[in-house]
C-alpha cells in the first residue's frame, strides 16, 4: 500500500543553507532513473503571486532534492503561457540565482508537468534515441514534487541546455560558444532577431548564425554540401532530421521549426543542432516522414541528390539500428515501477492513473510505428506497405508515383 505524504516543512525551515555536494557524486545523481526523485520547493507566500503571474522574473525559493538542501535558488514558470498554481505549471529552477550554489554541479533544471504527455515517457524515449544515435541531448528523469508542503504530482526532470550541458558534451573550455534557442515557430534562416542568443548582453555577435543562414538561403545546389559542412555538423543534422522523421516529431525543427537549440562549438567552429521539447513524439503511429517540411534546411537537403541519399542512409540506420525495442521496453518497465512508487496525494494519484491508462497505448503505438516504418525502407520494390501510398516497382518521378512511393499530387 502506498504511504501518505509526510510534510517536511519544519525541517526545511530549520535547516542550514548551502549544502556542500561531494565532487565524486556529480550530476548523474540528479537524473538517476532507478528512483522517483523527491523534490520539495519552498516559496514565501508573498512571492507566490509573482510566481503565478510573471513568466520572466524568478522568485527566491529553497529546494530540497533527494534530501540535498539548496538555498538561494530562483524559480519561475516555464513556457509561454501562465498556469495557475492550483493547476500544474511547469517550472524552471536556477540554483545559483540568488546565491553561489549548485546542485551536483548543475546551476539549473527544468521541471515539466507533462500535461501534454500523460505517459511521462515521450521525452525520455526521444532522448534515448538521440543518445543511441550519438547526438547530444538532455538527460531525463522522474520526480514527485511538493510546493510548500503540498503534493503537486509527478514531474519530468529535464537537464537544462546551458553551459554545464555544453561543457559535458563539447569538453572543458568549449562551453563558451554562442547558444541560440529557436522560438515557436521560427526557422533560424528567417526569424532573425527572434532567435534568442543566450548571454547576448555580454556583447556577443550574431555573425556566426547570420553566416549559416546565408549559406542555407543563397548557396547554389552544386556547392551547398561543401559550404554547409564548413558551418554546420551536417552529418549530425541529417541524423537529427532522420530521428524526427522516425519518431514522428512533428513539433521539432524539420516539420514545425520549433523546439531546437543551435550551438556554435568553439572546438570545431561549426554549429550543432540540439533537440528539446520532445513530449509530443510518437503521438501518431502513422505520421508520414514525407510530411511537409516547415524549415528550409531540410528542404534543401532533400532537393540535392547526394544529400538526399545521406538522409536515406541515416533514416535506415535510425530505423534498423537506433530503434531498439528491447531498450524501449526496459525504459517503460523501469518508469512504471518508479512512477508507481509515488507517495499518495491528490495530484500524484491523478497522474498515476493517467500514466497507467496511457502506457499500454504508448506501447501499442511503438509497435505499430516500427511496423509501418520498416516497409518504407524498401520503396520501389513493387510491394505496397507501411506508410507508402503507392509502389509501382520503380523510383522514377513523373509517372504518378514518386520516388518516395507517395502518390504524386
Amino acid at each position: 500500500m502506498r504511504r501518505e505524504l509526510i510534510v517536511f516543512l519544519p525541517l526545511l525551515a530549520g535547516s542550514q543553507g548551502g549544502c556542500v555536494v561531494p565532487e565524486e557524486d556529480e550530476a548523474a545523481a540528479v537524473f538517476d532513473r532507478s528512483r522517483l526523485h523527491a523534490i520539495d520547493l519552498l516559496v514565501e507566500k508573498s512571492d507566490l503571486s509573482s510566481l503565478e503571474t510573471d513568466l520572466d522574473a524568478r522568485v527566491p525559493c529553497t529546494v530540497l532534492y533527494d534530501g540535498v538542501m539548496i538555498r538561494g535558488a530562483g524559480i519561475r514558470q516555464k513556457g509561454n503561457t501562465l498556469v495557475e498554481l492550483s493547476e500544474k505549471p511547469s517550472f524552471s529552477v536556477k540554483f545559483d540565482e540568488f546565491a553561489d550554489t549548485k546542485l551536483y554541479g548543475l546551476n539549473k533544471i527544468l521541471l515539466n508537468s507533462s500535461k501534454q504527455d500523460p505517459s511521462f515517457l515521450r521525452e525520455q524515449l526521444g532522448a534515448d534515441m538521440y543518445t543511441r544515435a550519438g547526438l547530444p541531448t538532455a538527460r531525463v528523469a522522474h520526480a514527485q514534487l511538493r510546493l510548500n508542503g503540498e503534493d503537486r504530482g509527478i514531474y519530468v526532470v529535464v537537464e537544462s541546455i546551458d553551459k554545464d550541458f555544453l561543457r559535458l558534451h563539447f569538453g572543458e573550455g568549449n562551453e563558451e560558444g554562442n547558444l541560440y534557442e529557436g522560438p515557436c515557430c521560427g526557422d533560424f534562416v528567417e526569424a532573425g532577431s527572434e532567435i534568442e542568443l543566450k548571454d547576448e548582453d555580454e556583447g556577443r555577435s550574431r555573425d556566426d548564425l547570420e553566416a549559416l543562414a546565408e549559406v542555407v538561403v543563397e548557396t547554389p545546389d552544386e556547392v551547398l554540401e561543401l559550404m554547409l559542412d564548413q558551418h554546420l555538423d551536417l552529418d549530425g543534422f541529417i541524423t537529427s532530421y532522420a530521428l524526427e522523421a522516425a519518431l514522428g516529431h512533428w513539433d521539432g525543427y524539420a516539420y514545425r521549426a520549433n523546439n531546437y537549440y543551435l550551438y556554435h562549438d568553439p572546438g570545431s567552429g561549426r554549429f550543432v543542432f540540439i533537440p528539446h521539447g520532445m513530449d509530443r513524439v510518437l503521438e501518431e503511429a502513422d505520421f508520414d516522414p514525407e510530411s511537409e517540411l516547415a524549415a528550409l534546411l531540410p528542404r534543401r537537403v532533400r532537393a540535392i541528390e547526394a544529400l538526399d541519399a545521406q538522409f536515406d542512409e541515416a533514416f535506415t540506420r535510425v530505423v534498423t539500428e537506433v530503434w531498439d525495442e528491447a531498450a524501449m521496453a526496459e525504459t517503460i518497465a523501469q518508469a512504471s515501477a518508479v512512477v508507481g512508487s509515488a507517495l499518495a496525494g491528490a495530484k500524484a494519484d491523478d497522474d498515476l492513473a493517467g500514466f497507467n491508462a496511457e502506457v499500454e497505448a504508448l506501447e501499442e503505438t511503438l509497435a505499430l510505428r516500427r511496423s509501418l516504418l520498416e516497409p518504407s525502407l524498401r520503396c520501389g520494390d513493387g510491394q505496397l506497405g507501411g506508410l507508402e501510398t503507392c509502389d509501382d516497382g520503380n523510383e522514377a518521378e513523373g509517372d504518378g508515383c514518386s520516388a518516395r512511393c507517395r502518390v504524386e499530387p
